[in-house]
């Protein structure tokens, strides 16, 4: 399944990769039915639920958020149940090559990662990104913000087995969560700013979502407007086509880094 995807992330039509997508999704759940148990069937399923749901429909809410917000909540609301189905096939994932994971992981998520090992790290990965997924899309929600501590735990042990794992992609997870989580300290920024500089030289500067992600984090939030302007057009200079397998996700978001850029004027208020 790994080569299918591949194909996804070298696309450089993300309308055709948004219209094809479900029909992978879908094959992919028929050949876990056939085999429940096959931790690799039951990553695929995960990755691949979680990446739909980021790309395409948590992207749809947030836009649509900005013009009505009654009409955003039905596609938060889909994009919700989009990251719980790949969350739970994560944790299946890891059930499966750890028996008893998944009962441990609900009472005590702090121990539970202990038993995971560096075969696990993709599983790991997606799991918690389908829960900061979802709990993005809760808005607010008690019921799932209750859940964002178990985010932290799966990054920080993945982040333990193997750091460099995907060109910085759990750097960046740890730029994202650092900021958001509950136990936020005053260094937390200082902190996050590491993981980024690290995120950057790993992802050897190709990673547009990686200064878009920069801008909304830290320009936004300190209202730095000039600075908000830079990492936007770097992410906008970044040539989408030098990294094939990031193509996809580069075009996905230049484009995102488009919208930023025509609401400047809501974001920084002066």
């Amino acid at each position: 399944m790994g080569s299918a995807t591949d194909v996804y992330l070298s696309e450089n039509d993300p309308q055709l990769v948004r219209e094809a997508f479900p029909f992978n999704l879908k094959t992919i759940e028929m050949l876990v039915q056939q085999s429940p148990d096959n931790p690799d069937l039951l990553t695929a399923a995960a990755s691949g639920f979680a990446l739909y749901s980021y790309a395409f429909i948590l992207e749809d809410a947030e836009r649509m958020a900005v013009k009505n917000v009654s009409l955003s909540r039905p596609i938060f609301k889909r994009a919700r149940k989009l990251f719980e189905r790949s969350r739970d096939y994560g944790l299946r994932a890891l059930e499966a090559n750890h028996a008893g994971f998944i009962k441990q992981f609900e009472k005590d998520p702090a121990m539970a990662v202990n038993v995971l090992s560096v075969k696990d790290i993709s599983a790991i990965y997606w799991t918690a990104a389908s829960i900061a997924g979802a709990v993005t899309t809760s808005q607010g929600d008690p019921i799932l913000l209750i859940d964002l501590p178990k985010v932290g735990y799966l990054f920080e042990k993945a982040f333990e087995l193997n750091p460099n794992w995907n060109d910085g992609a759990l750097y960046s997870a740890m730029m994202k969560y650092e900021l958001s989580r509950p136990d936020a300290s005053a260094q937390s920024v200082d902190i996050a700013r590491g993981y980024y500089q690290k995120a950057l030289e790993l992802s050897g500067g190709m990673d547009c979502s990686l200064y878009v992600s920069y801008a909304e984090a830290f320009s936004v939030r300190n209202q730095n407007r000039e600075e908000f302007t830079t990492y936007i057009n770097y992410a906008l200079d970044v040539d989408v086509d030098a990294v094939p397998q990031k193509r996809l996700s580069n075009i996905l978001a230049q484009d995102r880094a488009n919208w930023l850029l025509q609401r400047i004027d809501e974001l920084f208020y002066y």
